[in-house]
């Protein structure tokens, strides 16, 4: 089977979804060809004949094969300004690559002025008319000869997320009209989203049900297997196979792999998780296992860095990690959990290659914490962030505003909590909150559409104490940003990149 990842994501790390899908199949006696066609697409954008009009393009262009190498050469990531400008020039050589009346390309987004990624309407005239598409020629030249290489009356396109959204349909419209014959199988996590809505497929009819032949919601290791002709399997945990991303050039110094030892949520209480709405079950194997599933993907592809995809890594596999010398350096969304308050726990986590934590925050007010069910006590955060401090590791802090549980004064507390503890803390992520729209809590709120169209996954709300969405934005540019700017050094998240390429600095000197 041929499976094909679309553009537009990150263009840095290959995609796990059809890494496991791969081996899944391949487990099982099936042959599987995966084609990662976001990296092969942007690359393919930027090396075409472009028209560089102003001098900054001129510049970019004159310096493209330096930049491409720069950014996969590890020297670059020891200086963030002359790093910047290099992203930056890359970015805009792809922005000039399309029409920019029409189109808004970046190396981490996508979008069309005439169609909207959550209207199935929009989303079937993208099919449709699949020639404006910017990565039509691509199609022709790069993915034609794969699909002529694939004996599979089946073709797989992985849908994960927004921005691939109107590119994948177009892809889907370009082969039902090129390979009638073939059969297109759509999965993925936007897939999932759109499927977890009430009624899909049942009173809400599936719109895609005329292009697309089998839509997959949730995992597809058992639903595709099953398709392919080999039902029953109780296997639910593969080691993903990467043998594709060797064909691929992405951008990092090195080989980074995501690699996911759990699936959903071990806490699954937060009630502003969107996933929360979708009811994803739960699913881990014992710590051994995963460790022993961990090893054999290094030792197969020897990567570099691996990249925790978790939602949150669980304690009993941190605590795994912290007995092994794994041969390459990583980084992982977690928890405040207790085992980080433990000093030499962290300098273990650093020992074993752990470079940095990605750590969801979201408040310095322990009562909307408490509404929120995030289960996180403040009390233990400075301690954790400087034990992680001291041992090396960087710490990416996300913070979620305009929540219907934060009000102003309560947002003015993150801040105060912030400004005292910014020392021990290198990078700031901050969000303005989006109400899921199946999720619980917009039942009681007065709400409105965020997106216009029937596939939209998020809601407006009338915040019960003012707190709209307005003034939390007004609040974040006028007074939390400047206020931070003020004596305190936060490291500046990667353009485009953000926190997959946020590690790659853990080596720079720290000014303060």
């Amino acid at each position: 089977m041929l499976l094909i990842f679309p553009p537009v994501a990150k263009p840095c790390e290959p995609p796990a979804g059809v890494a496991l899908l791969s081996s899944a199949l391949k487990t099982h006696g099936l042959p599987c060809t995966v084609f990662d066609a976001s990296v092969q697409g942007l690359m393919y954008l930027i090396g075409s004949d472009l028209d560089a009009r102003d001098s900054w393009s001129k510049r970019a262009l004159k310096n493209r094969e330096s930049i491409l190498s720069d950014l996969k050469t590890s020297n670059l990531y020891k200086n963030v300004d002359r790093y910047h400008q290099r992203v930056y020039d890359l970015n805009k050589l792809l922005s000039i690559s399309v029409d920019q009346t029409r189109f808004k390309i970046s190396l981490s987004d996508y979008s069309d002025n005439k169609l909207s990624s959550v209207d199935s309407r929009d989303l079937l005239k993208s099919a449709a008319n699949f020639e404006e598409n910017p990565f039509f020629y691509f199609f022709e030249e790069k993915i034609r000869p794969q699909i002529l290489a694939s004996d599979s009356e089946y073709v797989g396109i992985s849908l994960c997320y927004l921005n691939q959204a109107l590119v994948s349909f177009a892809l889907a419209g370009w082969i039902k009209n090129n390979f009638k014959e073939k059969k297109l199988v759509m999965g993925g996590g936007l897939i999932s989203s759109w499927m977890s809505r009430p009624g899909f497929g049942d009173q809400y009819k599936n719109p895609f049900s005329d292009l697309i032949d089998v839509m997959i919601k949730g995992e597809g290791e058992q639903p595709l297997l099953s398709l392919l002709g080999v039902p029953g399997t109780t296997q639910k945990h593969y080691v993903p196979d990467y043998g594709f991303a060797k064909n691929h050039s992405y951008l990092a110094p090195g080989t980074i792999l995501p690699f996911r030892a759990s699936i959903g949520c071990y806490w699954s209480k937060c009630r502003f998780c969107p996933e929360k709405a979708e009811t994803r079950p739960y699913s881990t194997q014992r710590a051994a296992k995963v460790l022993e599933d961990l090893k054999i993907m290094n030792k197969q592809f020897s990567p570099d860095y691996v990249h925790f995809i978790d939602n949150a890594v669980t304690p009993a596999f941190l605590r795994a990690l912290s007995t092994t010398t794994l041969g390459f350096k990583w980084y992982g969304f977690v928890r405040f959990e207790k085992e980080f308050l433990d000093l030499d726990f962290c300098h273990n986590l650093k020992k074993s290659g752990c470079e940095m934590l990605k750590l969801g925050l979201e408040s310095g007010d322990q009562k909307v914490l408490d509404k929120m069910n995030k289960g996180t006590n403040l009390a233990m955060v400075p301690e954790i962030l400087k034990n992680l401090k001291k041992a090396g590791i960087l710490t990416y802090v996300y913070l979620l505003f305009g929540t219907s549980f934060e009000d102003e004064p309560a947002a003015r507390k993150t801040l105060e909590y912030i400004k005292m503890y910014k020392d021990y803390i290198d990078y700031l992520n901050l969000a303005v909150f989006n109400l899921p729209k199946f999720s619980e809590d917009a039942e009681g709120l007065d709400t409105s559409e965020f997106y216009h169209g029937d596939l939209s996954l998020y809601l407006n709300f009338v915040h019960p104490t003012g707190w709209e969405r307005r003034k939390v934005k007004i609040f974040l540019d006028k007074e939390f940003k400047k206020q931070l700017a003020i004596g305190s050094e936060f490291r500046k998240n990667p353009a485009y990149f953000s926190s997959n390429h946020a590690m790659l600095f853990n080596g720079l000197e720290d000014k303060k």
